[in-house]
């Protein structure tokens, strides 16, 4: 075994139990359910591969209570190397990063024959897998990873089920691709895609914070003969999205690889990125941490995007209104900001960012509300030295300059917090895409081994000896934060708070969005110019659901025409009392 194992598939007689159940009936107190348990808080999923009867082998597992920690189990009597294929196209994972267990030593070899790069072994292995740094995983108690892949499991049962809604809504989408070369042109662009993207960057090599030093870096890695760059520009029937990729390919004879390949949540679920990978031939791409998308997925048809051409029926650029538009958030709000930015002549997205090799959650109630007052000295220094800066600590929604704001505080349901050692300060901290693991159980050399830069070890080395660790928002830390936010801001505006899904989620997961949407209800019910919109509203098939926090792209197009229509209202009310207000005057004066 060489590569850090994600997904375990097990064969059941002889291999996770004593005994077959065919013959002889199985020892049902000797099996390894407490090591799949321990794996799935370590956030590896398991699947099964096995010959059995389906129905029997199920109620054999449901009596052990281990039936819930599976997905995607294929039990029947059919060949198993087809079988453990369809099981890695379903998970959606790397082969090598996948572990099938089998007594039979003739399965093992089929399977390695039918998945190439696949890894396997016999059942001697269980004992020692937990003490086995490939199986080291990462800290998981909730199994939200486990959750994730049972919702992808529901997902993909949905989908046959309902027959592609999604893919009719995008070829109604009229999605056009244009390649833009000049990469000197746009270099700050460039720049900003490798550094911010985070979810849909797929090689997550970073450019120098110093500016120039990054143009220098970017300049250099564009020169070579063998280098193909391009920067990808994105349109559709509703509008224009911009520039929201980039590529560096290095090509010649033998190789094919891509350096760089990152976009913007812009396009989140739109299958670009997808798209793009297979204009370019399908290079040589190693995956660096996780990402939401899968474009080595073969059976995504893609076949609704094409070449943007110029007289191609463009979209119509809708009348602004005067009064603006923040949108403070993460990737959901970033998927609905193309559709809702025309409708006003300012138009603010506030969202996370990358710096110092770590995700900057900008998102979350702790940093949010830092831009509600003036910080005391000693906060701020803390929050500088831990990778913030002014620009994520002054955010203008109590400027009075915006008719509506639209928070998602989904950062506050999983993200940690940590309080300043004998100060004041409150933040999350998640350095080089650690999650939701408390980060200070982690020492230098983790970070270092993800790649993170020395400004990112200086921050970290700060956090270590300064916070302690206050375990993920509670009530008091969320409502306070919320409340010094919706106070700042002045009444006249409106204010709309997004509502996390309460929809196809584990039990655990399930209490924690109930319990932050309780939270969410309390500030409506004591700010007049509050409103809760749940993101369920927008949901109408199950395999809309990606995760937990992630949808298809009709979920935040309806999303984004609620909000565009709920301004329109406010615009119109605005002129209303304009005109009242103005008659009034012209009487009084006569």
């Amino acid at each position: 075994m060489t590569e850090a194992v994600r997904l375990v598939i097990w064969d059941l007689d002889e291999t996770f139990w004593k005994g077959t159940i065919t013959e002889g009936g199985v020892q049902e107190d000797s099996h390894f359910g407490h090591i799949v348990e321990a794996l799935a808080k370590r956030g590896i999923i398991s699947s099964i591969c096995s010959k059995n009867d389906f129905d029997r082998a199920r109620e054999v597992l449901e009596r052990m209570g281990v039936w819930q920690y599976f997905v995607f189990p294929s039990i029947n009597w059919e060949p198993k190397g087809a079988r453990i294929a369809h099981i890695v196209e379903q998970v959606q994972l790397r082969a090598p990063t996948i572990l099938f267990i089998d007594d039979n030593p003739m399965n093992l070899e089929e399977a390695k024959f039918v998945v190439p790069g696949l890894q396997v072994a016999d059942e001697t292995i269980i004992p020692t897998m937990l003490d086995n740094p490939l199986f080291a995983g990462k800290d998981d108690p909730s199994m939200k990873r486990l959750a994730d892949y049972r919702l992808l499991e529901t997902k993909s049962e949905a989908q046959e089920a309902i027959g592609g809604d999604t893919h009719a809504f995008l070829r109604d989408s009229r999605i056009r691709v244009e390649l833009e070369y000049d990469i000197e042109k746009h270099i700050d662009r460039v720049i900003e895609l490798i550094n911010r993207t985070n979810q849909l960057n797929f090689t997550k090599i970073r450019l120098p914070d110093d500016q120039e030093a990054a143009r220098a870096e970017v300049r250099a890695m564009t020169e070579g003969y063998d280098c193909h760059t391009g920067l990808v520009r994105v349109r559709d029937r509703f509008g224009d999205y911009g520039y929201v990729g980039f590529f560096l390919q290095r090509k010649g004879a033998g190789y094919n690889t891509l350096q760089h390949f990152c976009f913007s949540c812009r396009t989140l679920g739109m299958s670009v990125e997808t798209w793009i990978y297979r204009q370019l031939g399908r290079p040589e791409l190693t995956v660096q941490g996780e990402v939401i998308s899968d474009i080595f997925d073969e059976s995504n048809p893609c076949d609704w995007i094409s070449y943007y051409q110029e007289g191609q029926d463009d979209a119509q650029a809708e009348i602004a209104g005067e009064g603006g538009i923040l949108l403070c958030g993460g990737c959901d709000l970033e998927a609905v900001a193309h559709y809702v930015q025309p409708v006003t002549r300012n138009f603010r997205l506030f969202a996370n960012t990358i710096r110092h090799g770590g995700e900057i959650r900008r998102d979350h109630s702790t940093i949010v509300a830092c831009s509600a007052a003036p910080l005391p000295q000693g906060v701020s220094d803390c929050l500088e030295q831990s990778g913030y800066t002014q620009d994520d600590l002054s955010l203008d929604y109590a400027s009075g300059a915006y008719s509506l704001v639209v928070f998602s505080f989904w950062g506050d349901l999983y993200y940690r917090t940590y309080r300043q050692y004998g100060g004041d300060a409150v933040l999350t901290y998640t350095p080089s895409n650690l999650g939701y693991n408390d980060v200070l159980s982690f020492y230098e050399p983790d970070l270092r081994g993800r790649g993170v830069p020395d400004s990112g070890i200086a921050a970290f080395r700060y956090a270590k000896a300064n916070l302690i660790h206050n375990g993920p928002s509670d009530e008091k830390l969320f409502l306070g934060n919320l409340r010094r936010i919706l106070s700042a801001i002045p009444p006249t505006t409106q204010i709309v708070l997004l509502a996390a899904t309460e929809r196809q989620l584990e039990p655990a997961i399930l209490q924690r969005h109930r319990t932050f949407n309780g939270w969410l209800e309390a500030a409506w019910r004591e700010f007049d110019n509050v409103a809760v919109l749940p993101i369920e509203t927008f949901i109408e098939d199950d395999a809309e659901q990606v995760t937990s926090t992630h949808f298809t792209r009709p979920v935040y197009q309806r999303l984004a025409a609620r909000l565009k229509s709920y301004y329109r209202e406010i615009e119109r009310q605005a002129a209303q009392t304009t005109m009242t207000a103005e008659t009034t005057e012209t009487v009084a004066a006569e």
